[in-house]
């Protein structure tokens, strides 16, 4: 019983209001098949009777129209539900393509990882053959060793014969030598004394492109700031027309004055509204749907083109209703 109540509760206060008259009608004691009798106070008791009736009849009739227009409301919520649902529908057949089209690109990365595979049997059968090679090469620079090790102690007998010879040459050698080292410490001191003048050339050119590289850094720096400054002034400009464009179509529950959420919206490209979550709800149901509401009916919503859309993918702002 209760549940029917809270169902219909205009239906409810009717059939109490029609018990009520039905009760004072009782009490009041009208016989229908007496003729009525004159009563002493005429115009007192025919007012009194008419005053009742009326403020009965009023009183229905003011529920029925409350009734009336509860069905009104409930059939255009149950329409904008029945839009949302719709929209749900189109977003899981989205989403299932999206799936198909993950499992082709699943198998076909399985395809080209048993490809990859084949591949590196190949390598390594490759690999084998040239390891097996190099062992090959390996045996046969031993031998080769061993062939230098004898061709080696037969140069050292040939260079003992020849020793001899070279004690003559090491007079002539020696005088050649000291010739040669006063012309290289002259050759050094010179070379050192050009060295030290390209030192201080490098120097003086480092210096300067470190200048020059300071300076297009710090051009750079204020490029950047002012890039970023602009993006923030774009990304600002664009999140009031979306406010303000969700605003116009919201349509403000009764006795919201004073209620706030805050919505996350998922964007596609163009500002379609793919999806609309509260992140901090107002407490109030029937607001914070509203205001999800007021977003879908918005689509699409104001975006900015180019680079500047990926900061627009996923937005938060809040909702208010101020009196």
């Amino acid at each position: 019983m209760l549940a029917i109540i809270k169902r219909n509760p205009m239906a409810a206060v009717i059939a109490v209001l029609m018990h009520i008259g039905i009760i004072l009608f009782m009490i009041v004691g009208v016989d229908w098949l007496e003729k009525p009798k004159q009563p002493r106070s005429d115009v007192q008791v025919v007012q009194a009777r008419v005053v009742d009736q009326s403020r009965v009849a009023a009183e229905i009739e003011k529920l029925k129209q409350a009734e009336a227009k509860k069905k009104k409301d409930r059939l255009q919520e149950e329409k904008q539900l029945q839009a949302l649902k719709q929209k749900q529908v189109q977003e899981k057949k989205r989403l299932t393509e999206l799936r198909q089209k993950r499992q082709t690109e699943e198998k076909r990365r399985k395809q080209l990882e048993t490809e990859r595979k084949a591949e590196e049997r190949k390598l390594k059968a490759v690999e084998a053959k040239r390891e097996e090679a190099e062992a090959q090469r390996k045996a046969e620079a031993v031998k080769r060793k061993k062939a230098e090790a004898r061709r080696i102690e037969k140069e050292k007998k040939r260079k003992a014969e020849a020793a001899w010879k070279k004690a003559e040459a090491a007079k002539k050698k020696q005088a050649e030598a000291k010739r040669k080292a006063a012309e290289k410490k002259k050759r050094v001191a010179a070379e050192k004394k050009q060295k030290a003048a390209e030192a201080k050339k490098r120097k003086a050119a480092e210096a300067k492109r470190q200048a020059e590289a300071a300076r297009k850094a710090r051009e750079a720096k204020l490029q950047a700031a002012a890039r970023a400054e602009q993006v923030g002034r774009e990304i600002d400009r664009y999140t009031t027309l979306i406010k303000q464009k969700v605003e116009r179509n919201w349509r403000h529950p009764a006795g919201s004055e004073g209620l706030k959420c805050r919505l996350q919206v998922r964007l596609g490209p163009g500002g379609a509204v793919i999806a609309v979550s509260v992140l901090k709800s107002s407490g109030n149901g029937a607001f914070d749907r509203s205001a999800a509401t007021a977003v879908y009916k918005a689509d699409p919503l104001p975006v900015p083109s180019g680079s500047l859309f990926e900061e627009f993918r996923s937005i938060t702002f809040d909702l208010s209703q101020t009196e």
